[in-house]
């Protein structure tokens, strides 16, 4: 059982590295994101899924009006 137990742990331990962003969204400033992984996990998630125009703007400021979308996204889902 011991054995059992380990190998599941192990695995389960393994699976944890591996990235979603194969179903992440592709922004057109894919090269200024800094944090891509931090950012495929919450475009797969849905919670923020950029601009109209298809970028990011990793270095925008972030408005009250998008804020409240994310906040919106976390606690009712997309």
């Amino acid at each position: 059982m011991k054995k059992f137990l380990s190998l599941v742990l192990a695995l389960v331990m393994t699976m944890s590295l591996v990235t979603i962003s194969a179903g992440a969204k592709d922004f057109t400033d894919d090269s200024k994101i800094q944090y891509e992984e931090a950012v495929d996990v919450v475009s797969d998630l849905k919670i923020v899924d950029g601009y109209k125009d298809g970028s990011f703007n990793p270095t925008g400021t972030l408005t009250r009006g998008a804020a409240a979308k994310i906040i919106c996204n976390l606690l009712l889902g997309p």
